[in-house]
C-alpha cells in the first residue's frame, strides 16, 4: 500500500513539473515529501506573486494582462498533478467517471487562482477549473508528454532520497524531447506535495466537490 501511494504521488508530482516546462517554467528541485518541489517561474515570480494574493489591482496596468496569463498557467500546473494521477489509475485512459477528487492543497491553490481570474476578467466562467482539466487532459494523450510524466515518475521512485536536482529533472525531460528554458530568476515557488488520505484533514476532504465536472464525459475530452 506504501509502495502504491509512493507511486501515485509520483506521478501526481511528476505531472505538475512536466506542465511548469510546457509553460515554459522550470524547477529548482522535486521531492515526494516534505516542502515538496519548487518550480520556478522566472521572470514572472512577481506576477505569481501576485495571482496567489487574489488582487489584480496590486498589479501595474501594463502588467495585468500578463498577470491573466500566468494564472492560466498556474491552473494548469495544479490541475496537472490529479489528472496525471487518475490517467496512470486508468491503465492510460481517460476514466468514465470524471468527478476527480482534487487533493486539499491542490484545491485551495485551484481556488485562489480562479477568484484572481473572476476579479481580473468580466466574463471569467465559472467552470474555468474544469475547462482545464478537459485540456490537461487532452495533453496526456500526446505520447511526448505522457513519456515525460512517465520518465519523471520512475526517475524519482529510482533515488533513494525521493528527490531530484533540477539538473536531474532535466535531463530526463530531454530524453523526453522536451527542451527546458533557461531560467532568468532561481527564486521558486513550492507546490507542496500530493497529500494522501491518511493525512489530508477531514475538512479539506468535503472540499473536492468545489467545482463539479461529472457532466462532462470522455468525449468530450476526445473531441
Amino acid at each position: 500500500m506504501e509502495n502504491d501511494t509512493l507511486q501515485l504521488n509520483a506521478y501526481h508530482e511528476a505531472g505538475r513539473v512536466v506542465f511548469a516546462y510546457l509553460v515554459g517554467y522550470s524547477c529548482n528541485s522535486m521531492e515526494l515529501s516534505g516542502a515538496g518541489s519548487k518550480l520556478n517561474a522566472g521572470n514572472d515570480a512577481a506576477l505569481v506573486q501576485a495571482v496567489f494574493s487574489g488582487n489584480p489591482l496590486s498589479l501595474s496596468p501594463e502588467n495585468r494582462e500578463p498577470g491573466i496569463e500566468v494564472g492560466r498557467k498556474l491552473m494548469a500546473i495544479y490541475c496537472a498533478g490529479t489528472c496525471a494521477e487518475t490517467f496512470f489509475q486508468n491503465n492510460v485512459n481517460i476514466p468514465d467517471e470524471l468527478e476527480l477528487e482534487i487533493p486539499g492543497q491542490d484545491l485551495v491553490n485551484i481556488e485562489k487562482i480562479q477568484a484572481f481570474l473572476k476579479k481580473s476578467i468580466v466574463d471569467q466562467p465559472d467552470d474555468y477549473p474544469a475547462q482545464t482539466i478537459v485540456s490537461v487532459f487532452k495533453k496526456l494523450k500526446d505520447p511526448d508528454v505522457w513519456k515525460a510524466i512517465q520518465l519523471l515518475a520512475a526517475k524519482i521512485l529510482e533515488s533513494e532520497s525521493k528527490s531530484l536536482t533540477r539538473f536531474y529533472i532535466e535531463d530526463t525531460l530531454m530524453l523526453a524531447g522536451i527542451k527546458p528554458r533557461q531560467a532568468t530568476v532561481r527564486s521558486g515557488f513550492s507546490v507542496g506535495v500530493r497529500e494522501d488520505e491518511t493525512r489530508k484533514p477531514a475538512a479539506q476532504e468535503t472540499k473536492t466537490s468545489t467545482f463539479d465536472i461529472s457532466s462532462l464525459t470522455p468525449l468530450d475530452i476526445m473531441l
